[in-house]
């Protein structure tokens, strides 16, 4: 059961992770694989990355 709970924990995280960065204009599969290798470390990690997703060319 606990074993069970860590995969969907990790494959959870690795979706979430992606969808993150792709929001913030980064790519969802580095970031996937990102989540893969280091866990949930890497939700709060896309924050520390700036955001790219704004840069559209207006500047105000």
């Amino acid at each position: 059961m606990t074993l069970a709970l860590l995969i969907i924990g990790s494959i959870l995280s690795m979706y979430l992770a992606g969808r993150i960065a792709e929001h913030r204009g980064r790519s969802f599969k580095v970031w996937a694989w990102i989540a893969a290798i280091i866990g949930p470390l890497a939700l709060p990690l896309v924050y520390l990355f700036p955001n790219l997703g704004d840069r559209n060319g207006n500047h105000a």
